[in-house]
């Protein structure tokens, strides 16, 4: 939402980004042209009389909301605060699956609150056609209310930032190849899955593999590690702001998701010219991807078809232009698909009422 934000700001319209709670460290990363209207709300759920009362004073010309609990209260507040204001929505992950992983009682009823809400946003936008399906299926929505458009990726930024140093001992050329996942260290990554085919790879190949990134399962992860013996080739980095350096060394991006909305990491280690092999996960991968002519797709949780698909891309003669693909997904083809769907003419979108 972020990238997306700038991008209209960049153009000149004037954007308020309203926030439950202003706090976290990507509020540094908002641009000066974006006010943030801070809504001091405890919880989400809290925010509701505040975002009431901003929509009734500001009455921007639309407003856009992303992610389930921050649809539901965009849609309500609208509704409550007796403006015809439009509202678009994004859903950005596989609902069924979500449910279906989760253990938290007040999740295992998101789908009755969607029925109950989503049908009255004037437009429903999902990153990825996958999801897409997955929501009409699980809430009964109207086809015909529902567009897909793929996630943005300001690809010049990611270009500086790969161009960052990368002052970790992992990353010292030693000969080995070396392969690079990004992403938190949960369930839904997978990661000993990764780790697991590592051990197949490095039977046959020179390799290490660094991942990159945080979580619950790190205990677990580096006791797998420990068990397997690889704690010379394996490693686990830790979160990093800045992970396009990373991309840019790899000889390889992995991706071994049980599940996915939409992967950007994969994009952006695309945009980086890094080649990639994901899981053919639900859902966005193979969108991407285009079954396999971007990079090669493996069997979600099949350690040794993974392995495969990563030996085979290390040995291909004549990898595919992945930079190529990654330019589908820039930010200014993605801004004009959003501001068609909010109703706004992007070749004229630029007007003095605060707005978004």
């Amino acid at each position: 939402m972020l990238t997306l934000a700038s991008e209209f700001g960049r153009r000149g319209l004037p954007i308020d980004l309203v926030l439950g709670r202003a706090t976290g460290e990507y509020l540094a990363l908002v641009p000066k042209t974006i006010r943030i209207q801070d809504l001091r709300a405890s919880r989400l759920l809290f925010s509701v009389l505040g975002l009431i009362r901003y929509l009734r004073r500001e009455q921007p010309r639309v407003m856009l909301t992303a992610l389930p609990h921050a649809n539901i209260v965009g849609i309500i507040s609208s509704m409550l605060s007796l403006r015809r204001i439009p509202i678009v929505i994004s859903e950005r992950s596989n609902l069924s699956r979500t449910v279906a992983d989760t253990k938290l009682v007040r999740e295992k009823f998101l789908p009755f609150l969607m029925r109950l809400t989503y049908g009255r946003a004037d437009t429903i936008i999902t990153v990825s056609y996958g999801v897409a399906e997955d929501l009409i299926q699980s809430i009964g929505l109207d086809r015909n209310s529902v567009k897909t458009i793929y996630n943005p990726l300001d690809i010049k930024h990611v270009e500086e930032q790969a161009d960052e140093p990368l002052d970790h001992p992992f990353a010292v050329e030693d000969g080995r190849v070396l392969l690079v996942a990004v992403g938190r260290l949960d369930f839904a990554k997978d990661h000993a899955t990764l780790i697991s085919s590592f051990v197949r790879i490095a039977t046959k190949r020179p390799v290490k593999l660094a991942i990159v990134g945080e979580g619950p399962l790190r205990g677990s992860l580096q006791t797998l590690i420990d068990e397997l013996e690889l704690n010379s080739s394996v490693a686990l980095v830790g979160f990093s702001k800045n992970p396009y350096p990373w991309m840019r060394r790899a000889a390889l991006f992995l991706q071994s998701s049980r599940r996915e909305g939409f992967p950007n990491t994969l994009i952006e280690a695309m945009a980086c010219g890094t080649n990639v092999v994901s899981t053919n996960c639900e859902s966005g991968p193979a969108e991407i991807l285009e079954d396999g002519k971007w990079g090669r797709l493996a069997a979600v949780g099949d350690a040794q078809g993974f392995a495969a698909e990563v030996m085979a891309a290390l040995d291909e003669a004549d990898p595919p232009d992945v930079r190529r693909r990654a330019r589908d997904f820039s930010v200014e083809k993605v801004a004009d698909a959003y501001l068609l769907a909010m109703g706004v003419d992007p070749t004229n979108a630029v007007g003095k009422e605060r707005s978004y």
